[in-house]
């Protein structure tokens, strides 16, 4: 645990650190969210947590500092992670074709939407291209063509939910294992020619199959073994364990948070007063099944103090409590800017990405409060996670609402009111 400490022993006003609270606390009671737990970590410690509204709002169980969440895509980060210990060990190189690892990816076609004809590709796709989101690859919901059409015939959803929400049936992910699912992705084609743009997308869960190849050992076992184990991230799961069920929040929708995933309401549901919608419920999630998938672009579940681990490792350039997760040279390349203009996230000049992290070149033309080349990503529930080196400042906001509507820039701006005071 990452002990806390007075707010002004780290530079802290603690009464407008409150204002975070009030401000969340207002987001809640408006059902903009069912509940959340933020935690902000400066010079070695805590410098401020609330916690506020629910983990199920039926049965009026609060939302905590250890309620077990989905973090969705903050998984990437990890994996990122993950990645950076393989190629700090010599097992693997970032400009490695991922077709050394999976071979099927040799035979990849890129679909060109002029001529509406698969073509073959330019290059090789590379590790980076997939830690980068420049591969071509996409996701079902974010493509809306043809590659969308393909992706949801062949069930390419590495992850729980999109494709199963208002089901009652019981979910199984639909291919045995990672490696048989980037496979199956290598038989079909790309939105565009790797490194062309930048296209969000389920790159992170190839890289589970090249994690597991290159160092021969289970996805989840290598992240137990070389990150959960060393940083003591004992809530940090695939699967949650059956004892730690009784912790695990219910997932809710946002009414008018679907549309960005390309899902459609039932008329039932739309006829409901309630903003908030349960999509996956905590007394029989789809995260108590063993996944035949262990998707590292969004399938773990963990929690606001494991994940404040992750994070202050990262401040401290890959180091926590003694124990070295990462060297800093390789640390350094994962937080730094690996993409040309061309496939930066929205072709933004101020928006770098890193390995599986995105960073603020320049935060002020972001519209951000953090220092330059802080690094950051969040979740498709409305998690989210930011790493300040500049003011050595750590923020892991946890939630549970899919789809809600964006509240990180005003937490941001209330955090740094908050400094010098």
């Amino acid at each position: 645990m990452i002990p806390n400490i007075t707010p002004d022993t780290a530079g802290f006003s603690a009464s407008r650190l409150d204002r975070v609270s009030n401000w969340l606390e207002q987001q809640v009671a408006s059902r903009r969210l069912a509940g959340c737990s933020v935690l902000i970590g400066r010079k070695g410690g805590v410098v401020h947590y609330n916690h506020d509204g629910m983990a199920d709002i039926d049965q009026n169980k609060p939302f905590t500092r250890d309620t077990i969440v989905r973090i969705y895509s903050m998984t990437k980060p990890i994996t990122g992670v993950a990645l950076m210990i393989l190629v700090e060990r010599g097992k693997i190189n970032l400009l490695d074709p991922v077709e050394k690892y999976i071979p099927e990816f040799k035979n990849t076609k890129v679909y060109d939407k002029k001529s509406k004809s698969f073509i073959d590709l330019d290059r090789s796709i590379t590790l980076l291209d997939l830690a980068t989101h420049s591969s071509g690859l996409t996701y079902s919901f974010v493509d809306k063509g043809k590659i969308k059409e393909i992706y949801e015939q062949e069930k390419i959803y590495p992850y729980y939910v999109q494709d199963n929400i208002f089901t009652t049936a019981s979910f199984e992910k639909a291919y045995k294992n990672v490696c048989s699912f980037s496979e199956k992705v290598a038989s079909l084609p790309l939105v565009h020619q790797p490194g062309q743009k930048w296209t969000y997308s389920i790159g992170m869960d190839i890289l589970g199959c090249v994690i597991e190849r290159a160092s021969k050992t289970k996805f989840s076992l290598f992240l137990q073994e070389n990150i959960f184990d060393p940083l003591e991230m004992k809530d940090t799961f695939f699967q949650v364990p059956e004892n730690k069920t009784y912790r695990m929040t219910n997932l809710y929708g946002h009414k008018k948070g679907f549309k960005e995933y390309g899902i459609s309401l039932p008329k039932e549901i739309k006829a409901q007063k309630q903003k908030l919608v349960l999509v996956d419920d905590r007394n029989n999630s789809f995260f108590y099944q063993k996944p035949s998938i262990e998707d590292g672009g969004s399938g773990l579940v963990s929690s606001a103090s494991d994940y404040l681990k992750f994070a202050t490792m990262l401040l401290n350039k890959g180091s926590l409590k003694g124990k070295k997760i990462l060297g800093e040279e390789y640390f350094n390349i994962m937080v730094s800017n690996q993409v040309e203009k061309k496939a930066k996230p929205f072709k933004f000049d101020p928006f770098g990405m890193g390995v599986t992290v995105g960073i603020a070149l320049d935060a002020k033309k972001m519209r951000l409060k953090r220092g330059n080349n802080s690094f950051f990503w969040g979740g498709a529930a409305s998690t989210d996670f930011w790493v300040d080196p500049s003011n050595e400042i750590v923020f892991v906001n946890m939630s549970q609402s899919l789809g809600s509507p964006e509240i990180l820039n005003k937490i941001e701006k209330l955090v740094y009111k908050s400094i010098g005071f």
